[in-house]
């Protein structure tokens, strides 16, 4: 046999070099980049600090005002202190956070009565819809057995030229359902559907969702009739995918099916969200073998 040729010959290296583990390397010492390695110099950047954000809203130290009794009396003097201040912010975040902490503490007559005195004692406080709505989100929550409150609210917006509008509806609905007064809130949608702005899809939806969860499904029906005879507001695809799996989590495949025909009939088709609700059900069911024959 012939010889190796040199070029086929490997390199010769050090057994020492060849053994030794990069872990063997002390912190101190790297190893030395080779010619055709560059080392990669990246660019030290200078840490920057974030500065506090700015803005025309009241800062939090004046927003944590807070009262800690419901009595009229001491919160309409607190309220003339603090406007003698003269680093007090008076404007209309700094008016409704002082109403909101009082309100959510007291009765709704006596934070109209606070109202009141702001916009009597600081004559440049103009309440706006968030002001009412501030109340109106009280009111509701309060656990009164009648509408009384909340009618209070109402009203004194009307009188004060704020008229409630769809979003008046939907923070009422949405505070009253929340509150589990869900028989309250089919009372006022019906009542402001009549006197002012009915509510859109949005705020129909969400009331739908809250009377499947605690009322009979006759009666979130009959519900859904007076609304569309008396005000035109009709179900959409999103109202039937409630309903359907409203009826599919108890386990009444039947009423989805039929539920089914109703949503085509109005001129709908069934998305995969409807159809994704129904074979859940039948799995429910343990009858998935079944969805086919029936979607």
């Amino acid at each position: 046999m012939g010889k190796i040729p040199q070029s086929f010959r490997a390199t010769t290296l050090p057994v020492t070099t060849i053994l030794k583990k990069p872990s063997s390397l002390s912190p101190s010492q790297s190893p030395s980049p080779t010619p055709s390695q560059k080392p990669h110099h990246f660019p030290k950047k200078n840490p920057t600090k974030r500065k506090p954000q700015l803005s025309g809203k009241v800062q939090p130290e004046k927003s944590e005002i807070t009262f800690n009794s419901p009595n009229l009396s001491d919160a309409k003097k607190f309220f003339t202190s603090l406007i003698t201040t003269p680093k007090a912010p008076l404007d209309l975040r700094f008016h409704n956070s002082l109403l909101q902490s009082f309100s959510s503490i007291s009765t709704v007559h006596d934070s109209i009565s606070l109202l009141r005195h702001m916009t009597k004692t600081h004559p440049s406080f103009t309440p706006d819809r968030s002001t009412y709505h501030i109340l109106l989100t009280e009111s509701c929550k309060s656990p009164d057995s009648t509408l009384s409150g909340v009618h209070q609210t109402l009203n004194l917006m009307v009188t004060d030229g704020c008229p409630p509008d769809r979003v008046t509806t939907d923070i009422a609905i949405r505070s009253l359902c929340s509150a589990g007064r869900e028989d309250h809130a089919v009372e006022l949608v019906k009542e402001l559907s009549r006197k002012h702005s009915p509510p859109d899809i949005f705020t129909y939806n969400f009331i739908i969702r809250h009377l499947c969860k605690t009322r009979a499904l006759s009666t979130v029906y009959n519900f859904m009739n007076e609304m569309q005879n008396s005000f035109d507001l009709k179900p959409d695809l999103v109202t039937y995918t409630i309903l359907i799996d409203n009826v599919c989590n108890s386990k009444n495949l039947r009423e989805a099916s039929k539920l089914l025909g109703v949503l085509a009939k109005a001129g709908f088709k069934p998305d995969c969200f409807v159809y994704n609700t129904i074979m859940r059900g039948y799995f429910l069911l343990n009858r998935g073998i079944d969805c086919n024959w029936h979607l």
